[in-house]
């Protein structure tokens, strides 16, 4: 009898667990950044940026979540941490000009992969 209490007790248990495991969303592997399986060299201007950083030792191409869009910004310690080289998917640039701006992205970001290199500027 104890047995057989035992059982029941565990049985959900192990239920739960299944089914919880069975609910999480699959990720996507498929897609790295801006909807491509390889942004660097799928979308000409970040090829183009790349071009300009592939042999500088210690640069980075770094994809970011922010105010729910991908953001993707150039390292590389031939610039400043306040180069200015945060891009849209598009290639559009960001305006960081008012300092303010800029400090709101460094504290909301979210980093969601390092597409080449290294994370110079990490948090």
């Amino acid at each position: 009898m104890i047995r057989y209490l035992r059982i029941l007790f565990f049985l959900p248990l192990i239920y739960l667990c299944c089914v919880s495991c069975a609910t999480e969303e699959p990720i996507d592997d498929q897609l790295s950044a801006c909807e491509t399986s390889d942004a660097i060299s799928q979308l000409t201007w970040l090829k183009e940026q790349f071009e300009l950083i592939r042999n500088t030792p210690e640069s980075g191409i770094i994809l970011y979540q922010f105010n729910s869009r991908e953001v993707i910004e150039i390292q590389s310690p031939l610039m400043s941490s306040t180069n200015q080289s945060q891009y849209y998917c598009d290639g559009t640039k960001l305006d960081f000009d008012a300092p303010e701006i800029f400090q709101d992205f460094l504290a909301n970001r979210v980093e969601v992969k390092i597409l080449h290199g290294v994370n110079l500027w990490g948090r």
